[in-house]
């Protein structure tokens, strides 16, 4: 027909395009997701457990050196062997030598030490009913903790007449992965109701709720693919499905939330549907493309730790965060254009507040801004307040106590203690000679005698016999063990101290400090392990936080185009970080509250690298709030209301969907706190604690009491600087030839006014009289008086 040609027609055919092109997108989507499904589920085995000591380290050369050189070194596995009648009597001998003989034939097993082999009255409890044989596995933690998975089931329980039970550094680790494993299933499973009933309450819609659920599921399983082949170069560790599940599941309710946000309030504007959309796309989606470049470059600051665990993790933050994010923008535009207006909220209230605005946000936004300095000091009180238990943190390595007590291997240890209680506390420091093939056996126990009168040093064993302070007590059991030609030497020092604790750190400095013959000395085992591993998160620590906060001062420096803003949000996200390590010592390590995370004490110390992870990732999570927040004050500051005005609306339109995007992730991870493992209970609360914090007190109280106070300092940037940026229009808030804010508001309002400098106004959009209905003050309400010397 002639009238099809016209733009109707024309109008009407781009229309149907772009529904087909949609329904395309859809269905590859659908199509990507089930490859890569397929692709994700045969990585499973490549994933590797532990990697939560430092790669590198001095340590880490002394027990590989042991191993390889040697066959000996700390043990990976304890056998508490106990009977009826005494260990040495004839049919417990028979029985525990079939029982370590066993065990050296196993594959795996580089090396066992035995009572029954050497009759090594340190392995033989006092009452003379419980002995003890220990193993050295090969290869690295992943496949230690793999060989005791697979040996373990034939060695405990009953074996002719002896009770085994098994402990131990590779015991312990594949106990926890397998019970962090179904813990967060079940976790999964008992929250994903609770939250989507969230999501339908926040979207007030059963479709729009389940668009962040398709979206996350499918960012989480391309970020997965994407894991696979990083397994044949890298270490994936066993948790980085779980990190990328809920990343991309916080991820996918930020992003949602505020594309529908906008795509609501552009139609109660009065634009149609396909208009609507491209408005949001050129809005909130540049918002949505600065928060995901900033939360891959906060996750890429985990690589500055040489920990193969936060690697790992930061390979997963990066592909998850990717992946959300492209997905996000491609699913969210091709639902908006099929679904529509059914994805808006019922009876959608249009004006100024708009769907995402509520009134008690108007009320408490109005009243922060009426009052900036009191919340300001009560947010930073509260701040330091609950930083103040960080500076007690005690970190320590992983062990048996991250387990319940009703778990097996930490059972086994509780029973080791019990029977052995001279032996406990016990750390076994591996010193390691490897120069020392030129010095003579008096010269190694010389050495030796040294070393046994350092402090808290129970017995050391060289090839030349037992020494304890400073005297040979007993000629050595196996001299081969410990001197091989050509090998160098090692001995083998048992202290009375804690892993974990200040003296063992001290005592292996001390050790390192000491004359070695042959001059090179390597100090390994689980103390030496821990201290480098705590050298080394230390000295990380600076350039990680630096490449982080660099990151994010570039990336909101494009975004808002403000020098004070950048500064602003370091040092608040600072204080919030602060705040949420200092409540996980509180409740951890304290034992302050401990039964509400299902504990029934505290646990003495703190695993740093898992506080380290939920950090991090609260901490990129707080930037997809911080975007969201500024973005919209930025608009409406652009749009002609003052900074109290710009600020307060901000928060209004902004502080319903933080809390909501905060509130579903914290009830997802915070599940984790029902964890029989300590590891998650802590991830679980510490990310769930920060964001929620970051969501209430720094965003809705901190963060506008200080961009009220600062005024027109918060735009302010050197004028140069402002007219580069402004070149480059990369804040999504352009003005004047760039891209606008909103089709609608440009329409309305006519063209931007720019100026020659580089001041708080020089991109502000004049408001004219007549202002449109997205910003017409609600009937009654009074504005914001300006006060004193902070007046805008």
């Amino acid at each position: 027909m002639p009238g099809d040609s016209g733009p109707a027609g024309r109008a009407s055919g781009a229309e149907r395009r772009g529904r087909t092109g949609a329904w395309a997108l859809i269905v590859l989507a659908v199509v990507v997701a089930a490859v890569c499904a397929g692709a994700a589920s045969g990585g499973w085995e490549r994933l590797v457990s532990g990697g939560f000591d430092a790669s590198g380290t001095e340590a880490a050369r002394a027990d590989a050196y042991a191993v390889s050189r040697f066959e000996a070194g700390t043990p990976h596995l304890t056998l508490l062997v106990r009977g009826h009648i005494p260990v040495d009597a004839p049919a417990s001998v028979r029985a525990g030598r079939d029982l370590t003989g066993r065990l050296a034939r196993a594959k795996g097993v580089v090396s066992v030490t035995s009572y029954w082999e050497g009759r090594d009255p340190a392995l033989r409890s006092t009452g003379g009913r419980e002995a003890l044989v220990t193993a050295v596995l090969a290869g690295g933690e992943d496949q230690r903790v793999r060989t005791a998975r697979r040996l373990v089931p034939g060695l405990t329980g009953e074996q002719d007449g002896l009770w085994v039970e098994v402990t131990g550094p590779a015991r312990v680790g594949g106990e926890a992965v397998d019970r962090a494993r179904d813990d967060l299933v079940r976790a999964e499973l008992l929250t994903a109701p609770v939250v989507f009933l969230m999501l339908v309450f926040a979207f007030r819609s059963v479709l729009a709720a389940l668009l962040p659920v398709l979206v996350a599921a499918v960012s989480s399983l391309i970020a997965l693919a994407l894991l696979r082949p990083l397994t044949a170069w890298v270490d994936v560790s066993t948790f980085a499905p779980n990190l990328t599940s809920a990343l991309a599941f916080g991820l996918a309710v930020d992003y949602c939330l505020f594309l529908l946000a906008r795509f609501r309030r552009e139609r109660a504007a009065g634009l149609e549907q396909r208009a609507a959309v491209a408005a949001t796309m050129r809005t909130a989606g540049r918002t949505v493309a600065f928060s995901v470049v900033t939360v891959a470059l906060v996750m890429s600051s985990l690589f500055a730790f040489p920990l193969p665990f936060l690697n790992s993790m930061a390979w997963a933050g990066i592909t998850v965060a990717v992946s959300s994010g492209i997905v996000c923008l491609l699913l969210t535009r091709a639902a908006l254009l099929l679904a529509g207006d059914r994805l808006a909220a019922p009876r959608a209230p249009a004006g100024d507040g708009g769907w995402e605005a509520h009134a008690g946000w108007r009320r408490w936004a109005r009243l922060v801004c009426r009052r900036p300095v009191a919340g300001l000091a009560a947010a930073l009180i509260a701040l330091t307040v609950m930083s103040v238990p960080l500076a007690r943190l005690q970190a320590g390595p992983i062990d048996e106590q991250i387990l319940p007590a009703q778990a097996p291997s930490r059972a086994a240890a509780t029973s080791l203690t019990a029977a052995f209680p001279h032996l406990t506390p016990r750390t076994a420091v591996v010193v390691a000679l490897p120069e020392a093939a030129s010095a003579s056996r008096a010269g190694a126990g010389t050495y030796g005698a040294r070393l046994s009168r350092l402090p808290s040093v129970r017995t050391v064993d060289s090839a030349t016999g037992r020494y304890q302070h400073g005297r040979r007590i007993a000629p050595a059991s196996a001299p081969a063990r410990f001197d091989r030609p050509g090998a160098g030497t090692w001995l083998a020092v048992q202290a009375g101290v804690d892993a974990s604790s200040p003296a063992a750190g001290e005592l292996v400095e001390r050790i390192r400090g000491l004359p070695a013959p042959g001059g090179t000395v390597w100090v390994g085992g689980a103390a030496a392990r821990f201290a480098d591993t705590a050298h080394t998160l230390r000295t990380s620590a600076g350039p990680a936080a630096g490449w982080a906060m660099v990151c994010m001062a570039v990336v909101l420096l494009l975004f808002t185009r403000s020098v004070l803003v950048p500064v602003k949000a370091i040092v608040v996200g600072t204080l919030s970080l602060g705040a949420s390590a200092g409540m996980a010592v509180l409740v951890f390590q304290d034992g302050f509250l401990a039964p509400l995370v299902g504990m029934d004490g505290r646990t003495r110390v703190v695993d740093a690298c898992m506080l380290l992870l939920a950090l991090c990732v609260a901490f990129a999570l707080s930037m997809d709030y911080e975007m969201f927040l500024l973005s919209q004050i930025k608009e409406e500051h652009l749009h002609g209301a003052d900074n109290r005005e710009a600020v307060a609306r901000g928060v209004e339109r902004t502080g319903r969907l933080v809390t909501t995007a905060a509130l579903a992730l914290a009830v997802s991870v915070g599940a984790l706190t029902m964890s029989s493992v300590t590891l998650l209970k802590l991830h679980g609360f510490a990310l769930a604690f920060a964001v929620v914090l970051d969501a209430t007190l720094v965003r809705a109280v901190l963060v506008p009491a200080a961009m009220c106070l600062t005024g027109r300092a918060n735009w302010w940037a050197p004028a140069r600087l402002h007219r580069l940026l402004t070149r480059w229009e990369l804040h999504g808030t352009g003005t004047g030839t760039g891209t606008c804010i909103s089709t609608s508001i440009c329409h309305r309002r006519g063209p931007a006014v720019e100026t020659d400098g580089g001041g708080a106004d020089a991109d502000r959009i004049p408001a004219p009289a007549e202002r449109g209905t997205d910003h017409q003050p609600a009937s009654g309400r009074r504005s914001i008086p300006r006060r004193g010397r902070h007046r805008p």
